[in-house]
C-alpha cells in the first residue's frame, strides 16, 4: 500500500474542476484503493480559506465538498474532528480556525482561552480570558 501526503492545489483543482486533465489524475489518485492518501488538518484548513476567499464559495457548499472528501476510501484524516469543526464554522459566525479550536477544546474537554467574544456563543466548550 502506497501512503501519499496529499498538498492543496490537487484537493483544490478536484473540488472546482477548473482544468480537467489534472481532475481526472487526481481522481485516479483518490479511487485507486492500495493508496492512502494523507490530508492534514492544515491542508484542509488552506482547502477551505482557498474556496471561500479565491473562489467565494460560501460555507454550505465548502461543508458539502469537505465532508464528501473526508469520507473518501482512501483519504486518511482526522475525519470527526474536522467535521465537528465545519459544523461549529457553518453554525457561527466564526472564522474556520476557531472553528477548529472549539472542535479540538470540545473533544478534549479542554477550556479554550481566547480574547473572542464570537466563540462564546458555542455552548459545549467553556471559554475564558486569561
Amino acid at each position: 500500500m502506497s501512503k501519499n501526503l496529499i498538498d492543496t492545489n490537487l484537493i483544490i483543482r478536484f473540488l472546482v474542476n477548473d482544468d480537467p486533465q489534472k481532475v481526472a489524475r487526481v481522481e485516479r489518485l483518490l479511487k485507486n484503493k492500495n493508496n492512502k492518501n494523507i490530508l492534514l488538518d492544515i491542508v484542509i484548513a488552506e482547502i477551505i480559506w482557498v474556496l471561500n476567499s479565491y473562489y467565494a464559495l460560501d460555507k454550505k457548499e465548502i461543508t458539502y465538498k469537505i465532508k464528501a472528501l473526508i469520507y473518501v476510501e482512501s483519504v486518511e484524516c482526522n475525519a470527526f474532528l474536522i467535521n465537528r469543526a465545519l459544523i461549529f464554522w457553518e453554525d457561527n459566525n466564526i472564522s474556520y480556525i476557531d472553528a477548529y479550536l472549539a472542535a479540538v477544546a470540545e473533544l478534549g474537554n479542554m477550556s479554550l482561552y481566547t480574547y473572542d467574544k464570537k466563540l462564546s456563543s458555542i455552548k459545549t466548550i467553556t471559554v475564558k480570558e486569561p
